[in-house]
């Protein structure tokens, strides 16, 4: 009787051992959670390279309203404020990107395009710091026939852990995306 009670125990573990009916349930298992946060990271980045994108795109829309003479009359008087300014950035920006408060706009003007190059400096450095302090605000148009540069520029907080690769403010947890248009003003 034992030996028969072996005997059966040893054939039905032979086949538990042989049935293969749930391997690919462990597999997903294991592979899972790998896939799913690397299907998140390229979503996130995806998403991320598509907003500056629309950011690079109101960025250079708006230019065109300093470049036209629409923020700026010809005496040099400014018609646009710097808010009404960011705003024309958000009607784009806005239904994507939190504007009214990441958003940073900064215009500035200059006789030419190399005393211009050399006040704008790096548009990374444009935004908020680390501490949160919000720089001071430029917003120069300039008049007729000026040299001018328009940045807008967000903080983009990562949501999936480990991004940090991507990050190039606030020790890497944010990067700092931008739109940018360097232009003459037209003689308006």
């Amino acid at each position: 009787m034992l030996v028969r009670l072996a005997k059966a125990l040893g054939e039905r573990f032979r086949r538990i051992k042989a049935s293969e009916s749930g391997a690919t349930a462990v597999e997903f298992a294991m592979v899972a959670g790998p896939f799913f946060f690397v299907l998140g990271c390229i979503c996130e980045t995806g998403l991320m390279l598509f907003s500056e994108y629309v950011l690079q795109n109101s960025t250079q829309e708006a230019a065109r309203l300093v470049r036209t003479g629409q923020v700026t009359a010809s005496d040099g008087s400014i018609i646009m404020s710097q808010a009404d300014f960011k705003t024309s950035i958000c009607n784009t920006v806005g239904i994507l990107l939190d504007c009214s408060s990441k958003v940073t706009v900064y215009v500035n003007s200059a006789s030419s395009f190399a005393t211009l190059t050399a006040t704008i400096g790096d548009p990374k450095n444009i935004g908020p710091t680390s501490t949160g302090a919000q720089p001071p605000i430029v917003f120069t148009p300039g008049g007729q026939l000026k040299a001018a540069a328009v940045i807008a520029t967000y903080d983009w907080d990562f949501v999936f852990p480990f991004m940090e690769f991507l990050g190039n403010i606030d020790s890497n947890k944010a990067r700092r995306i931008w739109g940018l248009a360097i232009f003459r003003n037209e003689p308006f």
